[in-house]
């Protein structure tokens, strides 16, 4: 965990307590049911005094400024600001701004100390969930300026949900695969859509196909996707045909957006990787759908990237 300043929450450990505690009460649980979460949560932590401390002062002050504040959290803060363990830290790390923490911890205290305002209401998240079922696909036609200098204007990109994941706070939103079309002309069967060509949307590198984003993989979680036979391009590399839509909700979905059918049975992208986390899915908001579709064609597709053109010399 990092620290970055004296202030109460220029700190990992309270910026993610006071998170973690408005973030659940949003989703519709007690003030005494969180504390006991965040506690379980962090039994390590606790058990170092400078640490605990940090906890306990953020904890707290949320729970004040939400008219929240609960007898043991306010106990606790206090213990650690008598002890004096808010400041130990900085008069031995930093002296030269301890008085600023001395006064963060000193308002702190006096704030505790006072009478809490009254139970602030919370409101409760509105989570979206998306209707498409596996296999449904969407056509959404070409109509930007962007697609008519390109020379695409009035072919469509072709939707297909493929999967779905979670979107914070807790959204479903489709993962899908995105065609396009050769004309105007929409797909009227099963085998004129398999015709129709995918649009890349990333790649992975073949060194790099066991990482998700944080970089770290369990050896047996490796040894395990080392039995999958994995198929590079021309250029060496791994691609991608996911996207993740953002539809977080029903009035972000386009207008435009017309039902075709379920192609659940079509045949998938050709050696396509789909990556072992889906944190590594690109996502995408429909306000930019059109846009950043467009670019992704030409750049994969149509190998315009500079990294094909590198790996082509």
């Amino acid at each position: 965990m990092g620290t970055w300043g004296p202030r109460l929450y220029q700190d990992d450990v309270a910026e993610d307590v006071r998170a973690y505690y408005k973030d659940q009460l949003h989703r519709g649980k007690s003030g005494p049911e969180i504390t006991r979460e965040l506690l379980k949560q962090n039994e390590y932590l606790l058990a170092d005094p400078e640490e605990a401390s940090v906890f306990w002062f953020a904890l707290a002050d949320t729970q004040w400024t939400l008219g929240r504040l609960e007898k043991l959290v306010k106990e606790r803060a206090l213990y650690y600001i008598h002890e004096g363990y808010g400041v130990k830290r900085w008069k031995e790390e930093n002296p030269q701004i301890v008085k600023i923490r001395e006064k963060v911890v000193s308002d702190l205290e006096r704030k505790l100390l006072s009478p809490q305002p009254a139970e602030k209401k919370i409101s409760q998240y509105k989570l979206y969930h998306c209707e498409w079922s596996i296999g449904d696909t969407f056509a959404y036609q070409l109509e930007s300026d962007l697609a008519k200098e390109k020379g695409l204007l009035g072919r469509y990109f072709l939707i297909q949900k493929a999967d779905e994941t979670i979107w914070h706070p807790g959204h479903t939103v489709p993962i899908v695969y995105i065609k396009i079309t050769k004309d105007k002309k929409l797909p009227v069967s099963m085998q004129e859509y398999n015709q129709l060509e995918y649009v890349q949307t990333s790649f992975t590198k073949f060194e790099d196909r066991f990482l998700p984003i944080d970089g770290k993989r369990p050896k047996e979680d490796i040894a395990e996707k080392s039995q999958i036979d994995y198929k590079v391009d021309e250029f060496g590399f791994l691609p991608h045909f996911r996207v993740i839509l953002l539809s977080t909700s029903k009035n972000l979905i386009p207008a435009n957006l017309t039902y075709i059918g379920n192609y659940a049975e079509s045949v998938c992208p050709k050696n396509e990787f789909i990556p072992h986390s889906k944190m590594s899915i690109a996502a995408l908001s429909w306000k930019k759908f059109e846009r950043e579709m467009i670019h992704l064609y030409f750049g994969h597709n149509q190998r315009e990237l500079v990294i094909y053109q590198k790996n082509n010399s």
